[in-house]
């Protein structure tokens, strides 16, 4: 039988959440990676940093924070500390925002969307109060809701069947949608090389977007919430994992190797 989401209430977030969406394709394989992940400090990366940068000067754009001036003309040559790393602003980081922003704008016009929400805190309460997190941008019309996500980074993510996504979408879907509409979700990734392009969208319908939410998605949930989780480590599972380096299963897997 089909469950349906209930609209959340305030959102109370954290910083980061143990089930963070963008990490949704490790932790829905390995189990045990979020409660050994929250033993690790947090650290981060210049292509990471330099993603975070970029998604500030979309935000500052797509919420009209620039007057009487360009992308190119008030970023260009800046330099930004980042998580402790100082990033001047090229033409590529630049072309990047660019390509991002025009099709969010075009979308919107596209789908007449009457709401336009930039960094949108997003939960999945019903199946798990650890499951939260920021979609970049989510447009909603009578009919549709669609989740764009922008990856600044050069290795290709599918957007088909994308956790990441799907959880931004039931989140979405909880609060502002209902079961007659049509999720579409975007991956915008200018700088990386995807058999379908640096655009590329899928569409679900909400019945079985929300029948993945309660059957697999919170099947993943409840067995990282286990006393004792289960690892299953991989080559694709372990090679974003933050936790690797203390991981005693990929140690036994891989030896040495990272």
């Amino acid at each position: 039988m089909s469950k349906t989401l209930k609209r959340p209430e305030e959102l109370t977030m954290q910083q980061h959440a143990k089930l963070s969406p963008s990490a949704a394709k490790i932790w829905m394989e390995c189990s045990g990676m979020p409660s050994l992940a929250s033993k690790v400090p947090y650290r981060t990366s210049l292509p990471a940093a330099s993603g975070t940068l970029i998604h500030s000067m979309t935000e500052m754009l797509l919420k009209d924070r620039l007057e009487n001036t360009t992308l190119s003309e008030y970023w260009l040559g800046r330099t930004e500390c980042i998580d402790d790393y100082e990033i001047t602003v090229d033409e590529d980081m630049i072309s990047c925002a660019e390509v991002y922003v025009d099709y969010v704008n075009r979308r919107q016009k596209e789908l007449g969307a009457k709401k336009k929400l930039i960094e949108e805190k997003v939960s999945v309460n019903e199946i798990s109060q650890h499951l939260w997190g920021t979609a970049d941008c989510i447009l909603i019309n009578e009919k549709f809701i669609e989740v764009i996500d922008l990856k600044s980074g050069k290795y290709p993510v599918d957007v088909e069947r994308n956790p990441q996504l799907f959880i931004y979408a039931l989140g979405a879907l909880a609060r502002y949608g209902n079961e007659d509409m049509t999720v579409i979700m975007t991956i915008v990734q200018p700088r990386g090389f995807h058999k379908d392009g640096k655009i590329r969208s899928y569409e679900i319908s909400a019945p079985n977007l929300v029948d993945w939410g309660f059957n697999t998605l919170q099947a993943a949930t409840t067995a990282c919430e286990e006393p004792n989780p289960q690892f299953n480590p991989s080559k694709e599972t372990c090679r974003w994992c933050p936790a690797k380096d203390i991981c005693d299963s990929y140690k036994n897997l891989f030896g040495d190797k990272t």
